[in-house]
Order: C-alpha cells, then structure tokens, then sequence
C-alpha cells in the first residue's frame, strides 16, 4: 500500500519479469460511491436498494460475487450503509477500502509479516481478526472479501446470530457455492442458507451509452438461497433493455422476516414502496455523499413517516388526502370521502 491507500505492485529487474521491471497501481476513490450514486448509475434500482434496506433491518446476510473489477467492495460498501446507524458493525480487510459514516464501527486490516526472514507468527491474518470481531459483540461482521479459512469463521457467526457481509472471486452462484464448499473455505453445505442473498455484480457492455459510456456496472442478479441447491431469483438485469425485473412478490425472506416480526408480508412490501421513494428522492436531491445518506437513514428511524412526507410532496407522488363533501344549506353532511391529489 503507498500514500493515499492505493494500491501498488512491482517486479524488479528481470529476476521474475524477463522484459525487465513492472508496476501497477490500482488507485481507489478517497471517498466510496454512495447507495445513492449507485442507484444513479443504474447500478442498482431504488427498488432493489429499498429491499436491501430492509434486509439489513432485519440482520439478514448478504454475498457479493463477481469477477476483478465488477464493483464488489464499492457496492459492499454502498449496502452497508444502510444498516441501521444503531447497529455495531465491525469490518475485515487485507487492504482498508470500506468507509462508514457509522459511530459504531470498529475497523481491523490484516498485517503480514515483513523483512528477510520475518517470522509468519508476526502476521495477523483475516481468520484471526474475524475471530477476534466475535468478541466485540457486533451486529453485522462485513469481510472485504472471503478467500480462506476466515470464510469458515464468518458462516460460525453467521449460526450464532450475527449478521454478514462478505465479497468472493466467482462468476456466477453455482461456482460461489463450489468456493465456499471447497478448501480452503471448507463451509459445510448445511451453512449455505446461513448466507441469506447472494448479488452477482459485473462490469457489462450496455445496450445504449449511459452520458457517453459504453460499459458500466450492473447487479445481474439478486437471488435468496434456499439450499446449496436452490435459490429464488428476486431480481434480474435484462441485458437488451438495460432494465430490471422482479419477483419480489415471491420472496422467501419476506415472509421470514414477516413471520419474525409479527407482520403482514403485504405491510413489508408497502415498506420497500416507502423507501423506494426515499432513495429515488435522495438521488433527485443530489444527496451522494455517505455522510449526508446516513442522515436522512437515521432520521428516517426516528421519524419515517415524516422524512417520506417530505420525499413524496417533493417527488409529486400522488397521496391521498381526506375533503369534507361540499353540502347545501339544510342538509346533512355526509361522510368525508378520500381524493387522490398530486401536491404542486
């Protein structure tokens, strides 16, 4: 790592580079995309964002797979801001690259052993910091990415009640599970579901230039795991029409959670509604920075119906607002009646 965070890797002379000395730099964003820029990049719809949110609420575990440069951590970090800003959320990285706007977040990075010589008990790797993260009593685990033993680690505290975050090498969800099950890793299969949602994130050619971009980013899929051997497809990007498609009414977690809380799944999908029109007003506003987001979320805590007040009248979403009936001199007044207007 040099100054700034970045990334820089080197060869010298010809010793294992034959034309001679190399280096790659890989520079990362001081700050991390936000949810909202995510959404207006179409990485993502407010929709799928609103039932990541949710989910999160919730303390379900989410995987994010894809391959070199598609976008994972970014999107990691994006969707870990929408945890709830009460929750304690420790982070695992080789490299530090998440950055929360949360008060209680607690950041490890993995140290390796350096110099001609140095002792492998000096390193501190990923599966002893996640160890360590269960003894700080945390609400989510977020792992930079998954790649050995650690991901054993992670899926244990998956069965004792915390919620995870994690990113792996894979480029779709039958070759994750192939990782997660095989050494290093080494998760047994009855854990899988542990993991609730997998999100296939790429870097894709887009039918139609997006302000003069040929290729972006795009969540591919959304799909809840079931089993090792079955999942249920949420969400999926239509590579010819640049847009998304839901089975949303379908959710197996949904009703989980539906069940969990004591609430109706129609309630819990009037909740996503709500939040749906919170990100897209968000975006409309031109609140991107991290900060600014996790203002409007913890208020959204405190006063939801409030904040979506707010959202809609400015968004001209139709509401429906209670009229006395007009009635003549003499006559009785009737009951109110309910008209649907679009605020100015």
């Amino acid at each position: 790592m040099i100054y700034g965070k970045h990334r820089f890797v080197a060869t010298f002379k010809r010793e294992v580079t034959p034309k001679g000395s190399t280096f790659t730099i890989r520079k990362f964003r001081e700050k991390p995309l936000s949810i909202t820029e995510l959404v207006k990049s179409h990485t993502v719809t407010a929709k799928i964002a609103a039932y990541f949110w949710l989910l999160l609420e919730n303390r379900m575990s989410i995987i994010i797979i894809g391959g070199t440069g598609a976008g994972k951590t970014t999107l990691l970090n994006g969707l870990a801001s929408l945890i709830n800003p009460a929750m304690k959320i420790c982070t695992v990285e080789e490299i530090a690259e998440l950055n929360l706007s949360h008060e209680n977040w607690v950041q490890f990075v993995s140290r390796e052993s350096y110099g001609i010589g140095g002792a492998a008990s000096s390193a501190i790797p990923l599966f002893s910091l996640v160890k360590t993260t269960l003894r700080y009593r945390p609400d989510y685990i977020v792992v930079g990415e998954v790649r050995g033993e650690e991901a054993f680690v992670l899926f244990q505290a998956l069965a004792t009640g915390h919620g995870g975050m994690c990113t792996l090498h894979a480029e779709d969800v039958d070759y994750a599970i192939k990782r997660l099950t095989s050494p290093p890793m080494n998760v047994a299969e009855v854990y899988i579901p542990l993991m609730n949602v997998v999100v296939e994130v790429e870097r894709v050619h887009l039918p139609k230039p997006v302000s003069g971009a040929t290729f972006g980013r795009r969540v591919r899929e959304v799909s809840e795991i079931i089993s090792h051997k079955e999942f249920l497809k949420v969400f999926s990007w239509n590579p010819i029409t640049d847009e998304f498609s839901s089975r949303l009414e379908e959710s197996i977690l949904l009703r989980k959670i539906a069940l969990k809380t004591g609430k109706d799944f129609q309630d819990l999908l009037d909740e996503i509604d709500k939040r749906e029109v919170i990100i897209r007003w968000m975006v409309e506003k031109g609140i991107f920075q991290n900060e600014d987001v996790a203002k409007v979320i913890s208020q959204y805590y405190i006063s939801p119906d409030a904040i979506y007040n707010v959202a809609s009248m400015e968004l001209a979403v139709p509401i429906k607002i209670k009229l006395p009936t007009l009635v003549q001199m003499g006559e009785n007044p009737s009951t109110e009646k309910e008209e649907s207007q679009t605020p100015s």
